[in-house]
């Protein structure tokens, strides 16, 4: 279950261990991947890739909204 923290202007979530008997293998298999810090700077990395993409593929989302 994820529950809001406390608010210090960033978004903040607390993760309640649940029994691992009630979660799919893929949330068992993503849970086991984000221990590994490689793993978590890759994802990152092409995160920022796709942002970057999609701003070069389409200038005007940088400009500002009224």
């Amino acid at each position: 279950m994820i529950s809001g923290g406390k608010s210090t202007g960033a978004a903040t979530l607390v993760l309640e261990r649940t029994e691992t008997v009630d979660l799919s293998p893929r949330i068992l298999e993503l849970r086991e991947k984000i221990q590994n810090q490689e793993y978590l700077d890759n994802a990152i990395q092409r995160i920022a890739q796709v942002i970057s993409n999609h701003l070069i593929d389409d200038p005007d989302e940088l400009k500002f909204r009224d």
